[in-house]
């Protein structure tokens, strides 16, 4: 994540990430394996998290740099790390940094941020440092992919509404049962920044249950917008 904030880390939520296995999470990975399969070098992913997309890339035979502001999340991708086979564990490069200002004295055919990362960073001097720093480190002819979600329409008041099920499991190594839900908390309109919060409810096999609720701030884009800051 790149805020210097108490949000958009998933500190505590960490561990429990992966459990997510909606088709969002794995939907956007052949995308990014067929465009690694059109460039020749190597690969830089800005907030990579648990690495749920460096991983299958990595197993692809691509050589890739991970950066995430989170240690916790960090933390989760090296335990996956260890199960990997050898040569697939070369190829995974990880530092803990800052998506706003690092250095890693390399250039990289092809740097992405997947999944929304980009918009945690909530501040028009946040953005611009990060894009600054990506320019940076992008080969001459390499590229640059960033996903954001698109507004269907002009967002407003409505976009706040209570709380609603995500999901719900059984952590295979814990044991418990886990439920996820959200709440679209607040929404600042002249920033155009929403708050939306991740709820997780963690039962274990004594039936005690413990409620954790990651905050989120997400800047959002209109095309234009989006299209003015590249």
């Amino acid at each position: 994540m790149g805020n210097n904030n108490e949000v958009n880390f998933f500190r505590v939520t960490a561990s429990l990430y992966d459990l997510d296995q909606r088709n969002i999470t794995k939907d956007d990975i052949p995308f990014y394996l067929e465009y690694a399969s059109k460039l020749h070098g190597s690969i830089l992913e800005l907030a990579c998290g648990t690495g749920r997309v460096t991983i299958p890339l990595a197993d692809e035979g691509y050589n890739i740099w991970g950066i995430d502001l989170s240690k916790e999340m960090l933390d989760q991708l090296k335990v996956k790390m260890e199960n990997l086979q050898e040569e697939v564990k070369q190829r995974i490069h990880i530092t803990q940094a800052d998506m706003t200002n690092f250095e890693l004295d390399r250039a990289f055919s092809l740097i992405i941020i997947p999944f929304r990362s980009f918009q945690s960073l909530t501040s028009e001097e946040q953005q611009k440092a990060c894009l600054h720093t990506v320019h940076r480190h992008l080969s001459e002819d390499g590229h640059f992919i960033i996903n954001v979600f698109k507004p269907y329409a002009q967002l407003d008041k409505s976009w706040i509404q209570p709380e609603a099920l995500d999901w719900e499991t059984v952590d295979s190594v814990t044991c418990n049962k886990v439920r996820r839900t959200h709440i679209r908390r607040e929404i600042d309109l002249e920033n155009q920044i929403i708050y939306p919060e991740l709820i997780y409810y963690v039962t274990n096999q004594d039936g005690v249950e413990k409620k954790i609720v990651e905050p989120l701030a997400l800047k959002y884009y209109y095309e234009e917008q989006m299209r003015n800051l590249l």
